[in-house]
């Protein structure tokens, strides 16, 4: 993940560089929305420099305006195949989320936040980077619009709302760590309900297949007999 500002300034530098050099089937639109793209990142580091006050609502929209300007992006990069370059670009979706939490803003919209976030937890292997990760994709969650929480339309199992809590389950499992494991447990009942059962029974089977350690297999053990399903006979 970018530290700051500036390194997902770069990135994005990187990126107008790669696409110009790759310019055959690369159209003015894609190279406006990379200087969108880096507008919203001057204006987001004015904020953080108190140069330019923004007040909550003002920051959902700035960042609600950069999360779909990645979208989109990465929409190009995944058609040309361009994987490295879209990877770093759902990194800085991920910068313009912790911007929007900092300063009391809202997410909208988070499908490239959620991509972001799967594609680095799939790096770590450290647990007590694992553990900050976990806390992370709680904050992503909590800054959630109310539509998003409320996961109305749970008919699609690949839903950002559903995947950031199944892999922020995952992480904090990886984690080892129990009581971020019973926050992260709980959170996840109460967020995708109907989810739990199948999320603690397959998590017991991992428990076998990974050999966790014992404590960890027990958490996950009291969530699984909290959330599954009665046997209809």
């Amino acid at each position: 993940m970018f530290e700051s500002i500036n390194e997902a300034r770069k990135a994005i530098n990187a990126l107008r560089d790669t696409l110009t050099r790759k310019a055959e089937g690369i159209d003015n639109e894609t190279f406006a929305m990379i200087a969108a793209l880096q507008q919203v990142l001057d204006i987001a580091e004015a904020a953080d420099q108190q140069a330019q006050t923004l007040n909550p609502d003002e920051i959902t929209d700035i960042g609600g305006q950069g999360l779909t300007l990645i979208d989109n992006l990465v929409l190009l990069l995944a058609a040309k195949s361009l994987v490295s370059e879209k990877q770093d670009i759902e990194q800085v979706a991920l910068v313009i989320a912790q911007w929007v939490i900092t300063h009391h803003g809202v997410l909208k919209n988070i499908q490239s936040v959620v991509d972001g976030l799967a594609y680095l937890a799939n790096a770590l292997h450290d647990k007590a980077a694992l553990s900050r990760m976990a806390v992370f994709m709680g904050q992503v969650a909590h800054a959630c619009h109310a539509i998003l929480r409320h996961d109305l339309d749970n008919s699609n199992p690949a839903r950002p709302w559903r995947v950031l809590n199944i892999n922020r389950g995952i992480v904090a499992t990886r984690s080892q760590d129990l009581d971020i494991m019973n926050a992260v447990f709980t959170d996840l009942i109460r967020a995708i309900p109907m989810d739990a059962p199948e999320f603690f029974s397959e998590g017991m089977l991992e428990m076998m297949r990974q050999n966790y350690p014992e404590r960890v297999c027990e958490v996950v053990q009291e969530f699984y007999e909290r959330t599954k399903l009665p046997v209809i006979h």
